[in-house]
Parts: C-alpha cells; sequence; structure tokens
C-alpha cells in the first residue's frame, strides 16, 4: 500500500459481515471506489494469517489497504477487544462455554448464533496470539551435549 493511501483510510472502514467457526475465516467488507454498489470483501484465517481479498487491486496481484487493515480491523472488534483482558483461565472458559453452545445450537436448529460464532473465533485467535507470544520452554540440558 502507498503513503498516500495508507493515509486516507484505516481498519474502521472495514465492517464485520463473517464468522465462520469450522475454518476460523473472518470476513470484512469495505466500499469500492470503482464499483459503489458492490463492496470489496477481504477475508482472514485467523489460525494462518492468509489474508484473500476480491478487489480490484489484489486481482492485479497489487497490494490493497484492505489486506493491510483486516488483522488490526478483527483485533479492534467487541469480541476480540473483550478477550484481551480476560485472563488464560477466563479464555479458556469463555472458548469452552462458546464452543458448547454453537455444538448445542447446531445440533438442535442446524445452526449456532451468531454471537457464540464470534466467541469461539475470538478466544481462539486470542489464545493462538498469546501461545505465538509465550517464551519457550528453557531445556534444561542441550540434547545433543554428552
Amino acid at each position: 500500500m502507498s503513503v498516500r493511501t495508507a493515509a486516507r483510510h484505516t481498519p474502521a472502514e472495514l465492517v464485520l459481515v463473517a464468522v465462520d467457526d469450522t475454518t476460523g475465516i473472518v470476513t470484512f467488507t469495505a466500499p469500492s471506489k470503482s464499483h459503489p454498489a458492490q463492496p470489496n470483501h477481504v477475508s482472514l484465517d485467523t489460525a494462518t494469517g492468509a489474508i484473500h481479498c476480491d478487489c480490484k487491486g489484489a486481482q492485479c496481484h497489487e497490494d490493497c489497504w484492505h489486506a493491510d487493515h483486516i488483522a488490526a480491523a478483527w483485533r479492534q472488534t467487541p469480541a476480540m477487544r473483550a478477550c484481551l483482558f480476560l485472563s488464560s483461565t477466563a479464555l479458556i472458559t469463555q472458548g469452552r462455554k462458546a464452543a458448547a453452545m454453537v455444538a448445542t445450537y447446531r445440533a438442535r436448529c442446524g445452526r449456532p448464533l451468531q454471537d457464540d460464532v464470534i466467541a469461539l473465533v475470538a478466544s481462539r485467535s486470542e489464545w493462538r496470539r498469546r501461545a505465538a507470544l509465550a517464551p519457550l520452554p528453557f531445556p534444561v540440558a542441550h540434547p545433543l551435549a554428552a
């Protein structure tokens, strides 16, 4: 994304439209400058960090501002902000409760409540973020020593 483009856009322009608990993919829309009636869709795989955008720039293999801002937009959702302040125990509890609710609603009526799905994906996403930041355990002895 160019410096000029970066100054004109913020993560707040992206609107959350879908969250999939089976794949961990969150999808946002953004207004299209070239086709105002057809919004752009940009998706983030919360497990791998892979991003896919259907805007004209991305179709031409260029950087787009949607891809540059989607991770920040996901972190700014109310569900992700709530997860930031939970202890590890509370985060696990929330994730287990959301997973149970998703499974229950899927079994009873075929589809879970979107709020439960968002809470589940946010809990998983925050857990992965914390695990990535955690220091590696220090080995007592080097495995190649001796």
